[in-house]
């Protein structure tokens, strides 16, 4: 949402977002934060959508909603944008109150798909979940920010962002990585960022760490290595891709349409991420040709194309901002 936000600022629209996180530095429209002003963390999931309702947006040529809408007011003007959904939270969860927290919210999400207006996903992937879907529009990545620059590390190296026992599936990508040291690659490295922190031979564990330096972590990458069993589409796999890194992933649903199998990146299934990462670690010409195509890929989902499609479904659908 914030990048989508400075791009439609970027492009000459004046933009307020209310949003219950703080300010980001490199914001560029205006910015409202709203308070919990409470501790309970059960009462934290459902306090935005009251929020968000109380809310007087009779100001605005267009609502935009990225979450939370369930008990605001159908409007002609009125769009929702659904990151995934929690269906395939859901079905992914590890753990059952994860499962039923989920399910819970997947029918928050139909309560706000009755709600009118026009409705758009990130992926082909979230309208099957949400069959009401009107539009699909990709997640952008902000560019000149998310460019290759640093050169690549001295021995191989795998980055890894996520955390470990949740559908991002970290612990898969560590022992793909222990075996892939122990019998063919002594010398590669593995970085993660992530909540957890990690130890082992020749592993690095990030955490909170800036923006800036997560672009530079995955500038020096040989490959980043994306193991999820879901994702609503897959920005870090773009991200990786504009900083001209190669990537390997296991099939989601999400990812799939991103990566096209040995054009720019290799998909596989979870025992296959070992010999995946191998065969792009150790082929020199296959990784040039995925980083390569790669930047190809990523030059079509920029921030500034997202934000161009969303303006044309403002302007379809409500007439203004001619």
């Amino acid at each position: 949402m914030h990048r989508l936000a400075n791009a439609l600022v970027e492009a000459g629209h004046n933009l307020t977002c209310y949003t219950f996180s703080p300010r980001p530095d490199d914001a560029v429209y205006e910015h409202v934060q709203l308070h919990y002003r409470t501790h309970f963390t059960v009462l934290r999931k459902f306090i935005p959508a009251v929020a968000f309702a109380r809310l007087n947006l009779d100001s605005y040529d267009i609502i935009h909603f990225h979450g939370d809408d369930y008990l605001a007011q159908g409007r002609a003007n009125r769009f929702r944008t659904f990151y995934g959904s929690a269906l395939f939270e859901a079905l992914h969860a590890h753990r059952w109150k994860k499962l039923v927290y989920q399910a819970l919210f997947y029918l928050l999400e139909w309560a706000s798909l009755l709600h009118g207006g026009h409705r758009i996903g990130i992926s082909k992937a979230t309208r099957r979940a949400l069959p009401f879907i009107h539009t699909v529009i990709p997640c952008g990545v902000p560019t000149p920010a998310y460019t290759p620059g640093l050169r690549k590390t001295e021995q191989p190296s795998i980055l890894f962002i996520g955390d470990l026992h949740s559908r991002k599936r970290g612990i898969d990508v560590i022992a793909a990585f222990e075996a892939l040291r122990q019998r063919k690659m002594s010398d590669c490295t593995l970085t993660i960022i992530g909540p957890e922190t990690v130890s082992g031979k020749n592993i690095t564990s990030l955490q909170w760490i800036s923006k800036q330096e997560i672009i530079d972590e995955y500038r020096q990458a040989w490959v980043y290595c994306m193991a999820s069993s879901y994702e609503g589409f897959g920005v870090p796999v773009l991200e990786a891709m504009a900083c001209g890194t190669a990537v390997v992933a296991v099939r989601n649903a999400g990812v799939g349409e991103i990566i096209t199998h040995k054009y720019n990146g290799l998909l596989c299934s979870q025992p296959q991420l070992y010999t995946s990462l191998y065969q792009a670690l150790n082929n020199e010409a296959l990784r040039k040709r995925l980083v390569a195509n790669g930047l190809s890929t990523a030059a079509k989902f920029t921030s500034a194309r997202m934000a161009a499609q969303y303006e044309r479904i403002y302007r379809l659908h409500t007439g203004k901002w001619q």
